[in-house]
């Protein structure tokens, strides 16, 4: 069963973390999918979220970050799109799990999750993150 894509944009304020954990809930919840695989989703999501307004904006809240989820028959594909600072997560080296301390943990989770992780900046400078996960 394919669906429609579902696009949200919010402001870079954590309050907004929210309603883009509202929607991956709401989302999760029509493709059927386990209580566990559903919040290791919007676990991964949500990791990505915040560290674009905690690293990307430097905290700014009136910047966009845009969100399309495309649910396809055997996959998720969440695509997000920020104009912060650049970073590549696929070549950040994210500190050992064992180190046990707050923080640093995100890309490691999310490398985790996902099944596919794809990072690019296009020629406007907007930095796209894309996460699959195989259904």
């Amino acid at each position: 069963m394919d669906f429609k894509p579902i696009h949200l944009c919010v402001t870079s304020h954590p309050e907004n973390l929210k309603q883009i954990r509202n929607m991956m809930n709401d989302i999760t919840t029509l493709l059927d999918l386990s209580k566990e695989d559903a919040s290791s989703l919007i676990l991964a999501v949500d990791e990505v979220c915040s560290n674009i307004m905690r690293h990307g904006y430097n905290n700014d809240h009136t910047r966009e970050i845009s969100l399309t989820i495309t649910p396809e028959q055997k996959q998720l594909s969440i695509r997000i799109v920020d104009d912060g600072l650049s970073f590549d997560m696929n070549t950040a080296v994210p500190r050992d799990p064992d180190d046990v301390k707050p923080g640093g943990l995100g890309i490691f989770i999310v490398k985790q999750v996902m099944d596919r992780v794809e990072y690019d900046t296009t020629d406007e400078g907007r930095n796209t993150i894309k996460l699959v996960k195989k259904l």
